[in-house]
């Protein structure tokens, strides 16, 4: 099996505990270590001897530190880091991701095998965190990829490895945005390049509740998404965006980390009519007669 050169990038701006059991989960790929480098981002936080733990957990000579501005965000930082790779692959990842053993050797196969594959993404495992018994561990079982799928979600996943040339295809990581890895996903797809889907949990990830400034800013961030990638979605989807960011009364958020198709966004628009002209509460009040005709009419 072909092998190829790997950069992992990982993100650790505010000293994630969940660091070395990342990095335990990779020193445990059956294939590929010898290909392979890893860079911790930071931001000047990491104690010295930081840098020498990380090579004794995976067993990796190639693993340095990229430090980041103090007040770079994770976007930016990202961005920086990846420039200074030259590897064949890229695989960003989160202190709280956990790779399978078979992640590499899949990727590998996947690579090799389909040699017009530009992105890979596989199922996964969420898991339960310790301190939250509502939460329950699970497999996500993801679809194959479709465009009208990630114009709607950002349903990927994580551990998505991608061609170096995939990512020089994009603009990197937008910084205006909670949901950088969905719109970085959109700009891959823009740019006419190839997902290929997984079937098999390669990696896992911990639940983790979402917070009330996540819920707030999810409207703008998904019409950011929209706006930045015009050509990627449906013109009504494109105007619902706009004026969504206008403030303009008839545009809703929409249901939470989902982008409305055109027949929603059609939707939105008649509601809004109905409600502008009285309609909507003359259609209640005839529902409500025909009710009371339909109960006294049966004595």
């Amino acid at each position: 099996m072909q092998t190829h050169t790997v950069s992992i990038i990982v993100s650790d701006l505010e000293t994630h505990p969940g660091l070395p059991r990342m990095l335990q989960s990779v020193s445990r790929q059956s294939i590929g270590l010898e290909d392979m480098e890893i860079v911790i981002i930071g931001n000047g936080s990491h104690p010295s001897s930081a840098l020498s733990t990380w090579k004794a957990i995976t067993g990796i000579d190639a693993v340095r530190l990229f430090t980041a501005d103090q007040n770079a965000n994770v976007a930016v930082a990202r961005n920086a880091a990846a420039e200074t790779t030259e590897s064949d692959l890229l695989l960003f990842l989160r202190p709280d991701y956990r790779l399978d053993p078979k992640y590499m050797t899949t990727a590998f196969a996947v690579f090799e095998d389909h040699p017009n594959t530009d992105l890979m993404y596989a199922d996964y495992i969420r898991l339960a965190p310790r301190n939250d018994r509502n939460a329950r561990p699970g497999m996500i079982q993801l679809p194959s990829y479709r465009d009208e799928l990630l114009q709607t979600r950002g349903f990927l996943g994580p551990a998505v490895i991608m061609t170096h040339t995939a990512w020089e295809s994009t603009q990197g990581f937008r910084e205006h945005s909670m949901y950088q890895d969905w719109d970085m996903w959109v700009q891959a797809a823009l740019a006419g390049n190839e997902f290929y889907h997984v079937s098999y949990p390669l990696a896992s990830c911990e639940h983790r509740k979402v917070s009330f400034r996540e819920r707030a800013e999810d409207g703008r961030s998904k019409a950011m998404i929209v706006i930045n990638n015009q050509g990627f979605f449906h013109m009504h989807t494109v105007r619902w965006a706009l004026a969504y960011l206008r403030g303009e009364s008839w545009s809703e958020a929409f249901g939470f980390m989902t982008i409305p198709g055109p027949m929603d966004v059609t939707r939105m628009l008649h509601d809004h009519a109905m409600k502008t002209m009285g309609t909507d509460i003359m259609a209640k009040k005839a529902i409500h007669q025909f009710d009371q005709t339909a109960i006294n009419s049966a004595f």
